[in-house]
């Protein structure tokens, strides 16, 4: 740090006090002209919205989608026979499951999207996707001859938003 004589450093101090007492005065002139009321009203509006409560978080909203997504698969409780897997996941999260199934069997995969844009579900590793819209209908496709562990890998579609359900039962032969 620079020392300096005090004679110089109280000239300093003048000097600034100065300068803040001329923007004191400035600011003064300024609060008298409307465009003070218009900034003061805008700034009063920001603050008082901010605290007029609480807005519906992000999970707010992805839980009533959950809860709408899942409500559109089957019922099937999961000590039934039939009932294999089932989920529930953010679209951005995607599903990447891999799920035991039995040889000889036919299967049906559901998978119901709310939210906006589509999902991508791919069932193996060499099926093509299939493109499911987040618009809150039911998806089903079966599964003839199923692999002993079938990859199920749901992927969101550029700009998808939501929440995916997706559900694996046996079909009663």
């Amino acid at each position: 740090m620079r020392q300096e004589a005090p004679q110089e450093r109280h000239r300093e101090a003048a000097h600034l006090r100065g300068r803040l007492e001329l923007l004191g005065d400035e600011l003064l002139r300024a609060g008298r002209g409307p465009l003070t009321a218009v900034v003061a009203l805008a700034c009063w509006s920001f603050l008082a919205g901010g605290c007029a409560g609480p807005t519906p978080s992000g999970s707010a909203s992805e839980e009533a989608q959950g809860v709408r997504a899942q409500g559109l698969l089957e019922t099937v409780a999961p000590d039934a026979p039939d009932f294999v897997e089932s989920g529930l996941e953010r679209v951005a999260d995607g599903v990447h499951a891999r799920s035991a199934l039995a040889k000889g069997r036919t299967y049906k995969v559901s998978v119901a999207c709310v939210g906006t844009g589509t999902v991508e579900l791919t069932l193996g590793d060499k099926a093509p996707p299939h493109s499911v819209p987040c618009d809150g209908v039911r998806a089903s496709l079966p599964v003839q001859d199923p692999p002993d562990v079938l990859p199920v890998d749901i992927t969101a579609a550029a700009g998808a938003t939501g929440m995916v359900a997706w559900q694996i039962t046996a079909v009663s032969s």
